[in-house]
Formats: structure tokens, sequence, C-alpha cells
């Protein structure tokens, strides 16, 4: 039975009837006041719209805090709440923006490397900025296939792709809390075709290179490109190496390459790079730096950027590639080559498998390498 509900009538219901007392209201449906020990309250029940089909019971305040006009209105948003399934208890968080997006993943992986953060962060401040404020569930199939476009022809193919990469992450990671709506990038772009680099220097083209290197006027830098060349390390990690990470035997412990500390490894160091670090250790000496390849005017304490020049045209990246294709010529197999370039070979396989000792390949590769040191270019 319902009650024609009035302010005056509200106001009264304490002190005329009895604790326990319900009253419906005839208004609004679900909606009735429930007189307790000390105070009267409204409260709403009401149908979850949605398979479930549970009932749920609203509280919205003291008839002494709250007026029954207040109450009605807040009861009709609450039941157009159950009626697009929401369950109004629930307190619905806003939806982050993409810049929000990328901090709630970045503190939810210590286990990233600085400069993998600093990547994600680079991509979202440069590539997507113009999405950096706006709302995770805004970003509809029209504006992510158009920026990749866009992208695509400012910034080249490699560029826009990885930028997507970004997005499609963030987008995937903020659906484990948020519902949003079926994956953009997935559904509306279409990366760009991408090719492998491959900038490995070819035999022929050996000696030429070891003319520039033995010609640099930067030592420590020499040794640096050296270093990259022979044992295939990454710029960063090359860069960074320091003193007390090479022990007796001349092993190096990386403890912290790219994928993070999880995939710390040690490099034995081929006999020819142990020489040439002897003589960056008398050049940087007067330093007193605990990095290899110190550098007075870097911020870092070490050379922070290896590049091409006018007078070495050779990309760091190259160095790798190079070291890669003479660990093949050099009979090292596929496993243990990846082993040394610290890449993670792909199966469960490779899980169980116990490599040997890898400082006779590493040897090997780097003798292949050296060899072509005092060797007159081909110029055919």
């Amino acid at each position: 039975m319902t009650t024609s509900l009035t302010q005056a009538l509200v106001a009264k219901l304490h002190e005329e009837h009895p604790q326990g007392a319900i009253l419906y209201d005839a208004t609004v449906p679900g909606l009735r006041v429930v007189v307790g020990k000390k105070a009267s309250s409204f409260k709403l029940m009401g149908k979850i719209n949605n398979p479930g089909g549970c009932y749920v019971t609203v509280t919205l305040g003291r008839t002494d805090q709250v007026s029954l006009k207040t109450a009605r209105a807040e009861a009709q948003e609450i039941r157009l709440k159950l009626s697009r399934g929401e369950d109004p208890r629930r307190v619905k968080t806003e939806v982050p923006t993409l810049a929000q997006a990328l901090e709630r993943y970045l503190d939810s992986r210590p286990d990233l490397s600085p400069r993998t953060k600093q990547w994600y962060r680079d991509k979202v401040d440069g590539s997507l900025k113009k999405l950096k404020n706006t709302r995770m569930d805004a970003i509809d199939r029209e504006t992510a296939r158009a920026l990749h476009e866009r992208l695509t022809k400012n910034s080249g193919a490699y560029g826009a792709n990885g930028a997507m990469r970004v997005l499609k992450l963030l987008l995937n990671d903020t659906a484990r809390t948020f519902d949003l709506p079926p994956n953009v990038v997935t559904r509306a772009v279409k990366l760009n075709k991408e090719v492998a680099r491959n900038w490995a220097v070819s035999p022929n083209d050996m000696p030429a290179l070891w003319r520039s290197l033995d010609g640099m006027e930067d030592r420590v830098r020499r040794v640096c490109w050296i270093v990259m060349l022979l044992c295939g390390l990454r710029s960063g990690d090359a860069r960074s190496m320091k003193w007390e990470h090479i022990d007796a035997d001349g092993v190096l412990t990386l403890p912290s390459p790219k994928g993070g500390e999880s995939k710390a490894f040690k490099l034995p160091l081929p006999r020819f790079v142990r020489q040439e670090l002897e003589e960056v250790r008398e050049l940087t000496r007067p330093l007193c730096s605990h990095y290899v390849f110190a550098s007075p005017t870097a911020k870092s304490g070490h050379i922070e950027q290896m590049c091409r020049t006018t007078t070495f045209n050779y990309a760091p990246h190259g160095m790798r590639h190079t070291f890669r294709t003479f660990a093949m010529e050099a009979g090292v197999d596929v496993g243990m080559t990846m082993i040394l370039m610290n890449h993670r070979p792909a199966g469960v396989t490779w899980n169980y498998v116990i490599f040997g000792e890898p400082s006779l390949p590493q040897d090997n590769t780097a003798k292949g390498c050296v060899r072509w040191r005092n060797r007159r270019h081909d110029a055919r």
C-alpha cells in the first residue's frame, strides 16, 4: 500500500509511527521511508536490469537531513541507473586520461628499466601528445586511424607503429579496471609493414671499418665502439659499463640490461677487448670514475651518445648486427648467439636448455672480426 507523502507528513513520521514502520511513496516506485529508533530514513529498492537481476537497496539519507523533493529526485536518478543495468551501490570511478593511464601502468610495472619507462613517456609526450588529456573511453576508431596515418606521413612507418603499440598497450591495461569498448587500435589501425633492418658490415667493408676505428681521435669512444662490435652489446649497456662489473677473469656482469634486472646476465670479454680496456683505464684514471667509458662533461658520468658522424658512418646497432653475422660465420649456433646477445629464444623448450661456457664462442666471434683489421679493403 502506498502513501501520498508530503514534507509535513515525513517530518512527523518518527513521532507518529513505531520503530520499524515503512511507508511507501505513491509518486516514485520503490521509494520508501523507514522509521528507525532515533530517526527516519529515505530508502530506495529496485532491480538491476541485467541477466543477474538482483534487487538492491540504497539509503538516500535521513529525513531530517534530506528533503522529500531531493529524495525523489535522487531516487529517479538511481532508477535510471538500474534500468541501464548499473549497480548504484558501486562507486563509478572516472576513466583516466591517456596521461593518467600511462602513470597507472608504469606504477604497476616496477620491473621496467628507467630507459623503457622513458621510452613510453617519450611516445605519450611526443607522438600521442594530442591525446594526452583525452579519456581512454573517448578515443574512438576514427581518431586512432587518423592519428596513425598522420604519424606515418610525418614520422615514418616505424615511429607510427610504435606509437600505436603504446596506445594499444595502455588501452588494454586500462580495460582491466574500467569498462571500455573493444580496443580501437586492434579494430581500426592497420599497422605499416615493417622490414627488419640489416646494418651488419659486410666482410669486404670490415677493413674500412677498422681504419675508421683506429683513426678515431677520441680513444675512449673508440673502445666503446669496439666493445659493441666484438661483444654485441647494446649502446646503452656498453656506455654504462662499470669497472666493478668486470671480474678478475674478464667476465662482465650486466645487472640491468634491456628488460630490467630479471634479464641480468654475464658476458665473457674477448682477450682483444680486455687489452683495449687497459688503455681506457689509463686514459680515464684522472677522472676517478667507476664508469669504464667515463666523461667529464656528461651529467651521467659516462659517454651519453654514440652516433654516426662524418668520419664514422656507422650506427651503434650496426655493431650489434655485425657481431651477430660474424658469430654465425664462426660456427656459433643460433641458441648460443641469442644468449650472447641477451635475446630470449622463443618456445618453452628453451627454458630447459643449459648452455656451456660461452667464452669460447665469444672469443671465436671476436677473432673473426679482428682478423680483418690489418687487411686491405678490396675495392672490387
